[in-house]
């Protein structure tokens, strides 16, 4: 099998390496552990990054025991978002030119707030890392800032210095409508801060092209039998390595993403990298879990033993994946079916589940909103939100099922109430995740690197939070 299956990979890396695959990979410079910005929905360019705006739709389980008021008193807001009004007129005409729609979560809902309720929404546009220090600056100086975006890098930051209110003095977050999975990422010491209705799991893309051609059952084969577990992860990343140039040393890989791997392993293993769980406020790692045990032991394993994953180098996954080198990788949402421009056919499936885990967890981007304390309109910024996740379902709703049928779209569904998520918002993070990776690929022993990248969590807590 092995010798069938480097003659076959040979050819095949040869014959896509003369094609040339098109598309764009995406923004390779950012930030792989943060999430996109949650305003652009669109399924043709997404990239290969994090993304909170794919998989907004609504799934069947969504209710509608909240509605929008019929009238405000007050429909003054002013909200601080990532994308400028400029930017905004250019995307708008840059999708019609292209004939399509353009969407985003607080320009396209400020039209319709303002034609429903009167009154006038003030965006206040800047960079995605430069929100946090603009709402922080309007809060301390007294400012009104009526909304503002929950995200990965500006939590547990909010909520530890209060800089949001509890959202549940305005919005029921027991709404069926709201995702269950976001509430609970952005809850600080026992308070909801944030809510919201968009999610993006991340899933397992694969070259179903090269799965074919080797005759190899595919992810979402094993998945659908109810067999899609790391063992079998395993088992096809292992048919789908080789050596081709006959070096010694692997150059096609059944697997490979960013270096941020172990945070989807650990995902699928029923855990999230940091726990914000408990009820006094308190920061601490799931690192030295018997969970994460299991995870870091099983990637390592994958890394230096079997390596079946290849070693992460920047972007790099992105261009063998559209070469054919690598089977398998990760993406956000429905992203790889459109993002990668290949003669070859791509699928995806669920993250395979890991012993402790249960079917269906997995990571993901989670993105909402939050009410500043220096909110003057409260409950106009409440209608707003609800407003503003209507209109996103209701634009990605257009062409999803008849993109991708209904039975993907459901299964993506179900995927965004699991996802396993924590806000990485804390001094040290990065220092924790180099120390991690650079013991996944260097073999040292879990139990060390664990507890030195646990410790780094504590010390970067106690900076950001100040106890």
């Amino acid at each position: 099998m092995k010798r069938k299956f480097l003659a076959t990979a040979m050819a095949i890396v040869c014959t896509l390496s003369l094609v040339a695959c098109g598309g764009d990979s995406g923004d390779g410079d950012k930030d792989p552990g943060s999430s996109n910005p949650g305003g652009s929905s669109d399924n043709g360019g997404e990239s290969t990054q994090e993304d909170g705006n794919d998989g907004g739709e609504e799934d069947d389980a969504q209710g509608t025991a909240g509605t929008l008021p019929e009238s405000l008193e007050n429909a003054d807001l002013v909200i601080v978002w990532d994308m400028t009004e400029e930017a905004w007129n250019k995307e708008v005409e840059d999708r019609k030119a292209e004939g399509k729609e353009a969407f985003n979560l607080v320009w396209s809902t400020k039209e319709a707030f303002e034609e429903k309720y009167g009154g006038t929404v003030e965006v206040i546009g800047v960079g995605w890392g430069e929100q946090q220090s603009t709402v922080i600056g309007k809060v301390n100086a007294g400012e009104v800032c009526d909304l503002a975006q929950a995200h990965d890098q500006n939590y547990p930051t909010y909520g530890a210095k209060k800089v949001m209110q509890d959202i549940s003095q305005y919005i029921d977050v027991n709404d069926d409508f709201w995702y269950d999975s976001i509430t609970q990422a952005f809850t600080f010491g026992g308070v909801p801060y944030a809510v919201g209705a968009s999610a993006s799991p991340v899933v397992i893309s694969y070259n179903k092209t090269l799965f074919d051609q080797m005759g190899i059952k595919t992810p979402m084969e094993y998945f659908n039998e109810g067999n899609w577990t790391w063992d079998t992860f395993r088992e096809v990343g292992l048919q789908m390595t080789g050596d081709t140039d006959g070096d010694g040393n692997n150059d096609i890989y059944g697997f490979g993403w960013w270096d941020g791997i172990y945070t989807q392993i650990l995902a699928a293993n029923g855990i999230a990298s940091i726990n914000y769980t408990s009820g006094d406020g308190t920061v601490s790692s799931n690192y030295t879990t018997p969970q994460a045990t299991e995870a870091f032991t099983f990637l390592q394993n994958a890394y230096t033993t079997d390596k079946f994953i290849m070693i992460p180098d920047g972007d790099k996954f992105v261009s063998d994946f559209k070469s054919g080198k690598l089977a398998m990788t990760c993406e956000y949402g429905f992203a790889a079916l459109t993002v990668y421009e290949c003669d070859y056919e791509i699928e995806w499936a669920p993250m395979p589940t890991g012993p402790s885990g249960q079917t269906y967890d997995c990571g993901g981007a989670l993105t909402g909103f939050s009410i500043p304390v220096t909110s003057k309109n409260p409950e106009g910024a409440a209608a707003f939100i609800r407003m503003a996740y209507e209109l996103q379902h209701e634009y990605e709703n257009k062409d999803q099922v008849e993109k991708y049928g209904q039975d993907q779209v459901d299964l993506m569904n179900t995927l965004k109430d699991h996802i396993k998520f924590s806000p990485i918002g804390i001094e040290k993070y990065w220092d924790a995740n180099w120390t991690i990776h650079s013991g996944l690929i260097e073999g040292t022993p879990v139990s060390t690197f664990a507890t030195n990248a646990d410790e780094q969590i504590k010390e970067g807590a106690t900076i950001t939070l100040g106890n």
